[in-house]
């Protein structure tokens, strides 16, 4: 309801008539606040769907990039033996360059942990609870996060050979034990391939051409 147009000063008019200006006004205030509302809540949405778009289909370009960077480069990497008669050399990465760009392609294993591995957690855990707990219950957690767990808080494989490493080094055998039989309960549940591109900077280093949205 639009404000009705006043015909004579306020300080003039009597109390109803003040009474059913006020009431105007703040209908009319109301509405321009819902229709500020409808139109955030609008943009936002659109926003919204916009960026997802948009995100959805650089990653759709960059899905393809990467495999069509490995498949050249897996091409080229052989030819370089067959140009040389040589059977192609069976490795883990790769790395093709010149003088200005170098491509890494690299196969990593994805790893898992069977059932019967809670079992040995738990005893590693034990050790470090009878060990350091207490002691200082903080330096306990500590352990237990940073020698084992990675940053979604699960027990990760590369962390497990670093812990095992680490107990090779204070040589605590009751450990050691316990972990090489945490790690006799990896499985190779895959692999992933990666690709990594460098270029030679002004100070002739390689640098990462990093495709991280967090790093740009």
């Amino acid at each position: 309801m639009e404000t009705q147009t006043v015909t004579k000063p306020v300080g003039e008019m009597s109390v109803d008539e003040l009474r059913a200006y006020l009431k105007e006004k703040e209908a009319d205030e109301k509405r321009i606040e819902a229709q500020r509302k409808e139109a955030y809540h609008k943009d936002k949405e659109k926003f919204l769907e916009n960026t997802i778009s948009i995100y959805k289909e650089y990653q759709k370009h960059l899905i393809e990039l990467k495999q069509d960077v490995i498949t050249h480069a897996e091409n080229f990497n052989r030819l370089k033996y067959e140009l040389e008669g040589k059977e192609v050399k069976d490795a883990k990465s790769f790395e093709l360059k010149n003088e200005r760009v170098k491509i890494i392609v690299e196969s990593q294993e994805r790893f898992d942990f069977t059932d019967e591995a809670i079992v040995h957690i738990n005893a590693v855990k034990e050790i470090f609870k009878d060990k350091f707990e207490a002691r200082n219950k903080g330096f306990y957690s500590l352990l237990d996060s940073i020698l084992m767990k990675n940053t979604r808080g699960e027990y990760d494989a590369k962390l497990l050979t670093k812990a095992r490493r680490k107990a090779r080094e204070i040589g605590d055998e009751e450990l050691i034990e316990r972990l090489d039989k945490l790690n006799d309960c990896l499985v190779v549940t895959g692999s992933v391939k990666y690709v990594r591109v460098y270029r030679k900077d002004e100070r002739n280093q390689w640098k990462d051409v990093t495709l991280n949205f967090s790093s740009l």
